[in-house]
This record gives structure tokens, C-alpha cells and sequence, in this order.
């Protein structure tokens, strides 16, 4: 039995994402987030770190905020691919990848694709991975660290690849010439706690800044 609407599938496939709410149960994602604000009370990229000294994650810890990966996550994305959900494993470990709250004036930054650092050597075709995902633990304001999105970039950039596929044969060298897709204007994300937000491996995103009081808390997980 299928837990996406035909609509949900169908935007995913027409912009390259799509943020999905009630895959979560609220006091497991309650329980995440207090974990995580523990553990971003020691981060060195925390300006307001209250230790720099690296926290000591507890095994249960670890699975209490893996365990926001639920088997309705894992269902929706092997909908959205069009996999087996066997294949779609919950990670072993959570990846937080927090914005922190800065002073600088906001302003939205460059767009870019995954996996396309150049040492790494990642192909454009097949793609690095299938499906990326941002798990969001905390309600996300306005200018306040979420995610951009620049919708359908994910056609755009597949046919500049395909316009020269010898060329455009590194995920490095398609990220570093995006502009020739002609992008348009991205759209900022201000998910709630226990939101997800899947994209497709060529949808030009960023993350960007967080000029509000408190941190916003994420996971990053690609199958």
C-alpha cells in the first residue's frame, strides 16, 4: 500500500524535491531534538558552544536519533525512485547538519549538486546516489538556515549533461558550470520539526544562512 498521493510523487518528479510531513512520530522527533541540541552544545562550528571538546555520543543516543528514519521515511522514498523499499536502509549513524545562528546579513547562496567534488571522481551518469533527503529537528523560520531549492533545476542540468556527455562526464565539472543551465530564482524551505524534504540527485540546492536566535537542526541521509 503506497503512503504518497499521486500528487506528492508527481511534484517530486515535475521540481526534483518535495517535503513531506507526518512520517515521524512526535515524540520521537521530540526526543531527537533534545539530543541534538545536546550534542551542538560542544560543536566547533557553534559560535555560542558551550564546550569545544567533543561530546561523548552514547550508542543509545545514536539510535534514539536514527530512529527518526522511520519505516514510512524509508516506504516513501522507494515510492518516489520506484525501488524495492528493501533497498532503502535506515543509516547507522545520524549525520546532524546544523546552521548555527550568524550576525552577517542574509543572502542566498550559490547553488550546487551533491557528490561533486572533483578528488572524489563521481560520475554524472549513472548518478552518485539515488535520492538525498534533510530530515528537519526544529521548526524552520524564515531566514533561518533552510534549505534552497531551485525547482525542475534537476531537467535543466540533466540536459546540459546530456548536450555534451564526454565533457560534462564529472559531477564536478557539471556543478561548476550550473549557470549554463539558467537555473531561475530559488525557492527557501521553512520546513517543521519532523518535515522532510527529499531531492534528486541533480537538483540544484544550498544550504544558507541563519540570521534568527536558534539553531536550525538537520540530518542529511542519501541512499
Amino acid at each position: 500500500m503506497s503512503i504518497l498521493t499521486p500528487e506528492q510523487v508527481a511534484f517530486y518528479y515535475e521540481n526534483g524535491y518535495v517535503v513531506l510531513s507526518g512520517l515521524i512520530p512526535e515524540e520521537t522527533s521530540l526526543r531527537a531534538k533534545a539530543i541534538l541540541e545536546k550534542w551542538a552544545e560542544c560543536d566547533p562550528r557553534n559560535p555560542k558552544a558551550t564546550s569545544k571538546e567533543p561530546i561523548f555520543r552514547a550508542l543509545e543516543e545514536e539510535e534514539a536519533v536514527a530512529s527518526c528514519y522511520t519505516g514510512a521515511i524509508l516506504q516513501a522514498a522507494s515510492e518516489l525512485v520506484g525501488e524495492d523499499v528493501s533497498t532503502f536502509l535506515r543509516p547507522n549513524k545520524p549525520y546532524p547538519l546544523h546552521a548555527y545562528p550568524t550576525q552577517d546579513e542574509w543572502k542566498p547562496w550559490e547553488a550546487h549538486i551533491d557528490h561533486a567534488i572533483k578528488e572524489h571522481g563521481h560520475k554524472t551518469f549513472p548518478g552518485a546516489f539515488r535520492l538525498a533527503s534533510m530530515l528537519f529537528l526544529s521548526d524552520v523560520e524564515a531566514h533561518g538556515g533552510g534549505t534552497l531549492v531551485w525547482a525542475g533545476s534537476h531537467r535543466k542540468i540533466r540536459a546540459l549533461a546530456e548536450s555534451d556527455p564526454v565533457h560534462y562526464e564529472l559531477m564536478a565539472t557539471l556543478n561548476m558550470e550550473l549557470d549554463k543551465a539558467e537555473l531561475g530564482e530559488c525557492i527557501e524551505l521553512t520546513p517543521k520539526r519532523g518535515d522532510i524534504l527529499f531531492y534528486h540527485c541533480l537538483c540544484a540546492h544550498s544550504g544558507s544562512m541563519n540570521v534568527q536566535n536558534t539553531p536550525r537542526l538537520a540530518m542529511n541521509a542519501k541512499w
